[in-house]
């Protein structure tokens, strides 16, 4: 996957093989949007990173989880039993070019999942337009 400038500079490029190194610009900018929830991300052949409190923790990162979402090509919620998010629910999803999986992103959902029960709870008519419909069901 490669990503490019107005001017056809390239500016990030993923592939399967990437480096930790490589990959924190977008672990970083997830992490942010997340407002700085742990997040984990990983190429399909080599350890990834993780990110917490606004700071990367670990550059050699392998992540049971995130192996799961590589392999499967789908995004994965689960629990770890063990490694550091033991216990805390987290939410993975793979990092695709077309068909081809790169490698996975995941974060770690401290919330438990209440955001999407604040969405059932709401049921605001305003949100309907930015969510799919399996998100959001009318």
């Amino acid at each position: 996957l490669i990503l490019k400038d107005l001017w056809g500079s390239v500016m990030i490029n993923i592939s399967e093989n990437s480096k930790a190194e490589e990959l924190i610009p977008i672990a970083k900018a997830v992490h942010i949007l997340v407002n700085r929830l742990p997040v984990a991300m990983r190429s399909k052949n080599n350890p990834g990173v993780r990110l917490e409190k606004g700071e990367v923790v670990d550059t050699n990162y392998e992540g049971y989880v995130l192996k799961v979402a590589i392999e499967r090509g789908e995004t994965i919620r689960a629990t770890p039993i063990t490694g550091p998010y033991a216990g805390l629910p987290v939410i993975v999803t793979p990092i695709k070019d077309g068909d081809k999986v790169l490698g996975a992103i995941g974060v770690v959902d401290i919330t438990a999942g209440i955001f999407e029960d604040v969405l059932t709870i709401a049921r605001r008519p305003e949100l309907y337009k930015f969510l799919p419909e399996d998100v959001f069901p009318k």
